[in-house]
């Protein structure tokens, strides 16, 4: 079994340095690409996120058909709560023109926790591992570099959608360099938090419940995700078109985003 603090630890580095180093990234592309066509590699992301993500919660249940019982129901309740919650803190997201723009900062900090909420789940995860494994480094413990490589990537594309919803809704929120590192500083708490989380209090909870289920969380964060996927979109058709190739180029970014996550997902296999 690996420690408390060795795995607080591997979980503070692989939860918060990609992260911010995501946020990072996608604020130097923002500095040359037209806001839209982040949208739409944010999307592509999304894409494969949300796979990822209902494959964690076990799709839902529907593998188990009608034969699933309370649990089916409580992961499709879970599901809809976390959309519900969402969408109500957001009461402006279906506003059209700049009524649906004015949250501001608010939206890309709504967009962190609606992504990172599954965190929660993948923290818990983490220390649950460390808690059952027989091994005393923290790589092996984890799959070895390969997938732990695959993590970290995960960790750093996934914000990326964080990052352009701030550059679609709040570029303009931050008003020199220092703003903008607390921007982003923000975000990158809102986005982590939730794993962090996880990490900590799962450590001495699985050792009391070994058994303990974390698929509903992830079913709670596959329905705030929805938030996220809504507000990107909405990014997508914001501006004017700007030649006849704009639906190629916009197809392009998408796939390039689901294909960033899709090669840090074989990395894992």
């Amino acid at each position: 079994m690996l420690g408390f603090a060795e795995t607080l630890g591997g979980t503070l580095a692989s939860f918060i340095i990609p992260a911010a180093a995501g946020l990072a990234i996608i604020s130097f592309a923002a500095r040359f690409l037209n806001a839209k066509y982040l949208a739409a590699f944010a999307i592509g992301l999304y894409f494969w996120f949300f796979s990822d993500t209902i494959g964690d919660a076990n799709l839902l249940g529907a593998n188990e058909g009608f034969s699933g019982g309370i649990f089916h129901v409580a992961l499709w309740v879970c599901f809809g709560v976390g959309l519900l919650l969402m969408l109500t803190l957001d009461k402006d997201m279906f506003s059209p023109g700049p009524e649906g723009m004015k949250l501001g900062f608010a939206i890309p900090v709504l967009v962190a926790i609606a992504i990172g909420i599954h965190g929660f789940g993948e923290g818990a995860a983490l220390s649950a591992t460390a808690v059952t494994t027989p091994s005393t480094s923290l790589v092996d413990a984890f799959g070895g570099l390969a997938a732990g490589a695959a993590f970290v990537l995960h960790k750093a594309l996934e914000p990326m959608m964080v990052g352009a919803a701030y550059w679609i809704y709040a570029k303009d929120h931050a008003k020199d360099l220092n703003g903008r590192i607390k921007d982003l500083s923000v975000l990158t708490l809102a986005f982590t938090l939730p794993g962090i989380i996880g990490g900590a209090t799962a450590y001495y909870f699985v050792q009391a419940y070994p058994s303990a289920d974390f698929t509903y969380v992830f079913a709670l964060g596959l329905g705030t995700s929805l938030y996220a996927a809504f507000r990107l979109a909405r990014g997508m058709f914001e501006g004017q078109r700007t030649s006849s190739m704009d639906s190629t180029k916009m197809a392009l970014m998408v796939l390039l985003g689901f294909t960033c996550l899709y090669l840090a997902a074989l990395l894992h296999s």
